[in-house]
Parts: C-alpha cells; sequence; structure tokens
C-alpha cells in the first residue's frame, strides 16, 4: 500500500461534455464524471484535480468511501476538524485552511517544509497538535480500561448472585431430603 502520509484526497461529480454525442445530438451533452483533488497538507501550491482512477479510489479508500456515502469534500477528511481544536483562534484556522491543512492530524503530521510555509510558531502548533493527539488516544484507552472494568465488576457481581442463590437451593434442597450425617447419627 502506498504511504499516504501528509497527503490528502477529496473526490466529486463533475460534469463532462461527451463532444461525440453533442455533436450527434447537435446539443451539449454531459457525463457525470468522478473526480478527485489531491492536495499535501501545508502547501498551498501542490494540489492535483483531475479524473480519478482505480488506484486513486483504492490508495484514498477512506475518502472515497465517504464520498460515496454523500459526504462533501471537506467532510471526506478523517479526523478532527481544526474549529473543533480549542487551541487555535480562528484566523489561525482560516490560515491553516488556506495552506490546505484542514484537520489536527493533518496538522500534526505537516513536513518541516510545510512548516517553514507556515512560518513562525509552526512548530510550536505542530507540537501542540502531536501532544493533543497523544493525550486523546491516552483518555481513549483509560476510558476504554474502565469500561472493561466496570463490565467485570458487573459480571463478578452477577456470578456472586449466581452463587449465593445456588447456595440457597442447595440448603433447601438438603433439607428436603434431610441431612445425611443426621440419618447415619439416629441409626
Amino acid at each position: 500500500m502506498t504511504d499516504n502520509k501528509g497527503v490528502y484526497a477529496s473526490f466529486s461529480i463533475e460534469p463532462v461534455e461527451q463532444p461525440f454525442l453533442t455533436e450527434q445530438e447537435g446539443r451539449p451533452i454531459f457525463k457525470d464524471t468522478e473526480f478527485v483533488t489531491i492536495f499535501i497538507a501545508g502547501d498551498k501550491h501542490t494540489e492535483v484535480h483531475r479524473l480519478a482512477t482505480e488506484h486513486d479510489k483504492d490508495r484514498f479508500s477512506e475518502a472515497y468511501k465517504r464520498f460515496k456515502e454523500g459526504a462533501a469534500a471537506r467532510e471526506q477528511l478523517i479526523g478532527t476538524p481544526l474549529s473543533q481544536w480549542v487551541y487555535l483562534k480562528p484566523s489561525q484556522i482560516k490560515e491553516l485552511e488556506a495552506m490546505n491543512v484542514y484537520s489536527v492530524e493533518q496538522l500534526a503530521a505537516l513536513s518541516d517544509t510545510a512548516k517553514q510555509k507556515i512560518g513562525m510558531g509552526a512548530n510550536e502548533l505542530v507540537a501542540a497538535a502531536q501532544a493533543f493527539l497523544a493525550t486523546a488516544k491516552d483518555a481513549s484507552a483509560a476510558s476504554a480500561f474502565a469500561a472493561e472494568n466496570e463490565r467485570l465488576k458487573d459480571d463478578v457481581t452477577r456470578m456472586q448472585q449466581q452463587i449465593d442463590e445456588m447456595g440457597k437451593r442447595f440448603e433447601a434442597l438438603a433439607k428436603e431430603q434431610g441431612a445425611p450425617g443426621r440419618r447415619n447419627a439416629a441409626a
């Protein structure tokens, strides 16, 4: 599989004129065609927009899947949108979006070249994004462990109730049939 670190894509449908049919019908005939826009986070000058190939669909399979499910171009990106990260000011968000950086994950993965294009403070922003993602990952793991712990506690409580219930049934059955030790002692 191709390494896509720092490279992102969005898919769209655009009308493409069909020259042969246009000439044949005497009116413009168009066909809806899938296009891909490929860009590098942090580089506003490098962007490719062309017909989508099968390779593009495989390479950017998550974005393509979201596109097929009806997501708009920005919604095809996966990650935490910059607008949802309280660390940034609205002006910083706009500046980063102008550099094709739309998510915290993209910001955290910026290359040194892209950081230079952003300018002063880029290293701090990238470090903050990386710290945010690491903290979120740790918090997610802690939350999963806490949920598992609660589930296990519930299982233990349920099993203890079952053991208590079985003990009560055993005692009742023993009383009903008479204790074996008492019969031998009476005899």
